[in-house]
């Protein structure tokens, strides 16, 4: 008997250390492989080069034209390896640039400087703002820009796009576990190849999909930029096969919540592996890669399954997490791994596929990320720092080279409205990337899911409910997806400029409707200028530069204040006070294409 209570306490004892602990709080609701990594030093100092480098004039040569493409001869060659540039951006591009005698657009700061604050703090900086952040160089923005709370939150927001966060396809502690891996990965604590090795086997993506083809292909997909071929799909599938969808019940939320199991295979009956069968547990492809779990007093049976037994992904250990990762790092293995990585960068700043057109931008990418031990935020350093991108838009049709001007994006539902609603001090409710379905919360009947709501960027209004005025204008303009079967879509449409313009109204209210409730006149007017002052063309060019530097993040031009001046002429004549002015002017700044297009 005390032979066989030997052997029974330690399992007992490791069955109580791998219980899950169920004090719940709505800061620590993560719980996953997330957690696992991550938690030391930053994987490099975050001093990246190449931020200033002093952009050299055009070869003197014929430079191409539609019938002759870029042809980067010895003269070409010895001209870009001279110029001395530490971006690798730059130095893939100048043997299609300025080696072939084509010059890069210059571009006006306050362009650049509000480019930089959408795509890295997902929002319009106001003039003052982009004056105190955009100075010292493009290098010292970048960096302070990258290192934001901000920056972290639109890189999990682009994250949620990507991998479909729904908490009614997966637990909401799998989301936010996955949304703590994506703030390790924006902060340079995690390395992309093990970010990659975690997604793989993480329940947000194992979840998603329904079989272990699907799995397959989808790691490909996401980490590859394409589709495995029929062979591939079926070695990957072998250590797929494990995961299986279910569901557990919270006993704090009160609800039951989708999440992944592990099914047992390669088995024998007395549950110990068969050496028969244990090659179909095993990828073969990409060497000997075995994945077998044997059931312990953890695994449960389901009856779902004839009574086959299952074991809850949030029982694992993290040495069980590491070994379900093989393959995540079985494609990190691959060349084409890292090359996806860096033209997933390029497509976020950028908008279009430059390595397609310039592959030596890629390989120079992807050198300088392998430098970095794998700190992805290099890429963002180097791209956003670039010429390519750091160059106008403007007169980009007479030009046949894409890469020889700017990008010119639409900006995403929820940029646009938070920007509208904090530089005119509207005060709006707000949508949680995390939690695509709030109203799954209230209704469990939980006093912790109406804390972990309060805790969240949902708002609850007086009777209790969800604040939907954010969603109801943001999903019809294709921002907060609930992400069930789509995501995220851009348009332009009759339907969207109609929703976008009626927002505006309200917002700036031009027609100073009593009934509406838009933002307050004071936001609208430079400070201490009365609502009820006689407007001139002096006052009304105080009021349009007001605005101008508030709502687009820039000053005025002498040719707009020249207009601002004739309006405010023309509305002297009818002795209309600064109120009746800056609404009206309001409606006409925001409802510009300069705010939807950047």
């Amino acid at each position: 008997m005390a032979v066989r209570r030997t052997l029974i306490l330690p399992v007992l004892a490791a069955l109580v250390a791998c219980q899950p602990t169920y004090t719940f709080e709505p800061e620590q609701v993560a719980s996953g492989p997330g957690g696992m990594v991550g938690n030391g030093e930053p994987l490099t100092s975050g001093d990246f080069t190449g931020g200033d480098d002093v952009l050299p004039p055009p070869l003197d040569v014929a430079p191409p034209n539609d019938t002759r493409p870029p042809d980067c001869g010895a003269d070409c060659v010895t001209y870009c390896n001279g110029m001395g540039l530490q971006n690798p951006v730059n130095r893939g591009l100048c043997r299609s640039l300025w080696g072939v005698g084509l010059p890069n657009r210059p571009i006006k700061q306050a362009e650049a400087c509000r480019r930089l604050f959408v795509d890295m703090a997902g929002r319009v900086p106001t003039a003052d703002e982009a004056e105190a952040t955009c100075s010292g160089g493009w290098g010292a923005t970048v960096k302070k820009l990258m290192d934001s709370e901000e920056f972290v939150l639109v890189q999990q927001r682009r994250a949620a796009d990507r991998f479909l966060y729904s908490n009614e396809v997966t637990s909401l502690q799998a989301i936010y576990d996955m949304d703590r891996l994506v703030a390790k990965l924006s902060r340079g604590r995690v390395p992309y190849d093990l970010f990659a090795a975690v997604v793989s086997a993480h329940p947000v993506f194992t979840r998603r999909f329904a079989d272990a083809g699907d799995k397959a292909e989808a790691l490909f997909l996401q980490f590859l930029g394409r589709p495995p071929f029929e062979h591939e799909r079926a070695d990957m599938s072998r250590v797929y096969k494990l995961w299986h969808s279910g569901y557990y019940d919270h006993p704090q939320l009160g609800m039951r919540l989708p999440d992944a199991f592990i099914r047992f295979g390669c088995l024998n009956d007395d549950n110990q592996v068969d050496e028969v069968s244990r090659g179909e547990c095993a990828s073969v492809l990409w060497g000997y890669n075995e994945l077998i779990f044997t059931p312990d007093l953890r695994a449960a049976r389901d009856p779902r399954l004839n009574n086959d037994l299952t074991l809850w992904s949030g029982l694992l250990t993290p040495e069980e997490w590491a070994k379900l990762q093989i393959p995540g790092r079985i494609v990190a293995r691959d060349l084409a791994f890292w090359e996806r990585a860096v033209d997933d960068v390029l497509m976020q700043y950028l908008g279009y596929e430059l390595s397609a057109k310039v592959p030596e931008v890629r390989e120079e990418l992807v050198r300088f990320l392998l430098a970095n031990n794998g700190d992805i935020r290099s890429v963002h350093y180097a791209v956003a720092t670039s010429a390519a991108y750091l160059q106008s838009a403007e007169g980009a049709s007479s030009s046949t080279y894409r890469w020889t001007y700017g990008p010119l994006k639409q900006v995403d539902a929820e940029v646009w409205i938070d920007s509208m609603a904090r530089n005119t001090g509207y005060g709006l409710p707000g949508c949680d990337h995390r939690i695509s379905q709030p109203e799954d919360l209230l209704e469990s009947g939980s006093i912790a899911g109406y804390r972990l709501l309060q805790t969240s960027r949902w708002k609850l209004d007086e009777e209790g409910e969800v604040d939907e005025r954010y969603t109801e204008l943001a999903r019809t303009l294709g921002g907060c997806p609930e992400n069930v079967v789509g995501g995220r879509f851009r348009v332009v449409s009759i339907l969207t400029t109609a929703t976008q313009l009626s927002f505006v109204q309200t917002l700036c209210n031009p027609a100073l409707d009593p009934r509406t409730q838009g933002a307050a006149v004071e936001k609208l007017l430079p400070e201490g200028m009365g609502a009820s002052r006689a407007v001139n063309p002096d006052v009304a060019a105080e009021i349009a530069t007001h605005q101008y530097r508030v709502l687009l993040g820039r000053s005025p031009d002498a040719t707009e204040l020249s207009e601002a001046r004739t309006a405010g002429a023309e509305c002297a004549l009818t002795l209309c006070s600064a109120e009746e002015f800056a609404r009206p002017f309001c409606f006409a700044l925001l409802s510009s294409a300069e705010r939807v297009f950047y």
